[in-house]
């Protein structure tokens, strides 16, 4: 009579379970410390490219006001900016609009004289002053009273504007600097902050084409 066979069961033991248990529990910690740094990573990146487009933003609009510019002045902290410009469109009390309101909104007619230095353009007399300051975490432009905020940006964005007289025009340059995010810095330590805007520097240079020549 035969005996019968017992029917063997292979499966693993505790050391093995615990061992398997261990290893997939640092490669889980490690995929998931992997996805946290690259949602860091992309968000970075994502802050970074919106404030640089926000640098340009500010630099077209600047350069756009001094370009048709009287004159600009900038303040001692360099942080605030006033450009006197011409009143191209006839608005409410202008001479021309008293005379004949239905110009109210039209452009206005220049006058052109030739002078030894060239054609000067003329707008008349009436100006109107834009004004470009720093407020806070936004940079704000006024004319006429209407206050548009030009950018607005917690990586804290730091425009500085300087403005050069020469002996027949002016010029203006402005600098526009931002603190990257995710930027480890001591606390107290400005230096470390003037680094890390460094290479985030976007520079502007503008003529004042309607500087009266002499």
């Amino acid at each position: 009579m035969k005996s019968p066979k017992l029917s063997q069961q292979a499966g693993f033991s505790l050391p093995e379970m615990l061992i398997a248990t261990s290893i997939t529990s640092v490669l889980m910690a490690a995929v998931l410390i992997t996805t946290v740094s690259l949602q860091k990573s992309f968000r970075a990146v994502d802050e970074y490219f919106a404030t640089h487009i926000q640098q340009v933003r500010i630099l077209d609009y600047l350069s756009r006001d001094v370009k048709r510019g009287l004159d600009v002045n900038t303040s001692v902290d360099k942080q605030s900016v006033t450009v006197t410009v011409p009143d191209y469109i006839i608005k409410a009390g202008d001479p021309e609009a008293v005379a004949n309101p239905a110009l109210i909104g039209a452009p206005r007619t220049p006058t052109i004289v030739q002078t030894r230095s060239g054609r000067q353009v003329n707008y008349g007399t009436t100006t109107s002053t834009v004004s470009y300051v720093v407020s806070g975490l936004s940079i704000l432009r006024s004319e006429n009273s209407v206050v548009t905020i030009i950018a607005s940006s917690t990586d804290r964005l730091l425009p500085i504007t300087t403005d050069v007289e020469l002996a027949n025009t002016q010029y203006t340059t402005t600098t526009v600097t931002f603190r990257p995010l995710f930027t480890t810095l001591k606390p107290g330590v400005k230096l470390e902050e003037d680094v890390a805007r460094l290479g985030t520097t976007v520079c502007g240079t503008s003529y004042l084409r309607n500087r009266r020549r002499a």
